[in-house]
């Protein structure tokens, strides 16, 4: 039991660290437009990854 607990909580801080990075990202504009997604994504022939 001890070491399942001992592994969420690792999960959750890594979780958690994880969401602090994105946010970050998003504070700094480093964002991709979702129709540059969707328009990556919605075609056979691969495009390059927007930036």
């Amino acid at each position: 039991m001890k070491q399942a607990l001992i592994a969420w909580i690792d999960q959750e801080e890594e979780r958690n660290r994880l969401t602090l990075e994105a946010l970050a990202d998003v504070d700094a504009g480093l964002v991709i437009d979702h129709q540059a997604v969707q328009a990556c994504l919605s075609t056979d022939d691969p495009l390059p990854v927007p930036r």
